[in-house]
């Protein structure tokens, strides 16, 4: 259990071994804070028929050993139909999960239903997972993950027993960080440093992201926004060269650095910027931004963004948030 999440995890455990837990939680929190392995662990405690002194799954029984292989028969986990296009969680999927909560455990006393991403579900769906919330089964325990809470009913939640996670702070995050990104080179402290404040806090995304090889895509890109900032690069050369990177990534670092220069605007010397490495270069910008503007932009920017799945043209898209960001960054000058 990564240490940030040590102290939720104790008063899980603590309410489960007295008793205090409903048949219902909700765990909520941005990506890469540890929704999941949260989830899971409290799940292996469930399903565990020797769990140790200190009320920990033991890792070693037959059923620790089958959650592990993932192949539990009465650990059931609900997510987006593979084949539908639109992602949704439908309400055929929590019909059939609702049937088997129904039945008898196979191996123990209890079964663990999770539903990943919970709003996922589609209005049909979850209404049909809000009957089975109201009267739950004695035998089962649900679980429900979300980074956006507030795309469920109030009346869901509210049959919730609610796990608020949060990013760490930098302090306990960045030793767990280093530790892992040991084998990845020489300049450990800066790329977890790095990926931690690219991740906005949350060190299993920051991992994701240093495994993935991001700081050297980002970095690339951000070169790119500050050079046609400056003038020195062509905007529509840019979105040309663009063409090899996914919209979310480009958007993610237009995004981030117009964030950025929105707080050296107020601020030159504020400490909680995403971009580390160039703020030398976004206090020069910042310092010729017109804030009305900017928070214009940033608006279409998050629009996009919220539009990404669509259908849509790369090189369109990128001319047209490109020039003006050119326009952006030359018009306060």
């Amino acid at each position: 259990m990564p240490p940030w999440l040590d102290a939720t995890w104790l008063r899980l455990r603590e309410a489960h071994r007295h008793a205090r837990l409903g048949q219902a939680l909700l765990i909520t929190g941005p990506s890469g804070v540890g929704k999941r392995l949260l989830a899971d662990h409290f799940a292996r405690l469930l399903l565990c028929t020797a769990p140790d002194a200190d009320g920990n799954p033991c890792g070693t029984c037959a059923d620790c050993h089958l959650f592990a292989t993932g192949h539990h028969p009465d650990r059931l986990l609900l997510e987006p139909d593979a084949d539908a296009a639109s992602g949704e969680i439908r309400a055929e999927q929590v019909r059939q999960l609702c049937a088997r909560e129904t039945l008898t455990p196979m191996r123990g006393a209890t079964k663990v239903l999770m539903v990943v991403p919970a709003d996922a579900m589609n209005l049909f769906a979850a209404n049909s997972l809000l009957k089975t919330l109201e009267e739950p089964v004695e035998s089962t325990v649900w679980i429900l993950i979300t980074e956006q809470p507030q795309r469920l009913s109030q009346t869901i939640r509210s049959r919730c027993q609610q796990i608020n996670l949060t990013s760490p702070p930098a302090a306990r995050a960045l030793p767990w960080l280093e530790a892992r990104l040991l084998s990845q080179g020489a300049s450990t402290v800066v790329s977890a440093a790095r990926c931690l404040a690219l991740a906005q806090g949350a060190p299993l995304r920051a991992l994701a992201l240093a495994e993935a090889g991001a700081l050297e895509q980002r970095q690339a890109l951000l070169d790119d926004l500050i050079n046609v900032a400056r003038g020195e690069r062509d905007p529509l050369a840019v979105a040309n060269d663009w063409q090899r990177h996914e919209p979310s990534l480009a958007l993610g670092a237009m995004i981030d650095g117009l964030l950025d220069m929105l707080r050296l605007a107020v601020d030159p010397t504020h400490a909680r910027i995403i971009n580390l490495g160039a703020r030398h270069a976004l206090v020069a910008l910042a310092a010729q931004l017109e804030l009305a503007a900017a928070h214009r932009f940033l608006q279409v920017l998050l629009q996009a963004r919220a539009s990404i799945d669509a259908p849509l043209n790369r090189q369109i898209l990128f001319e047209a948030l490109l020039v003006r960001w050119a326009w952006l960054a030359r018009s306060a000058t």
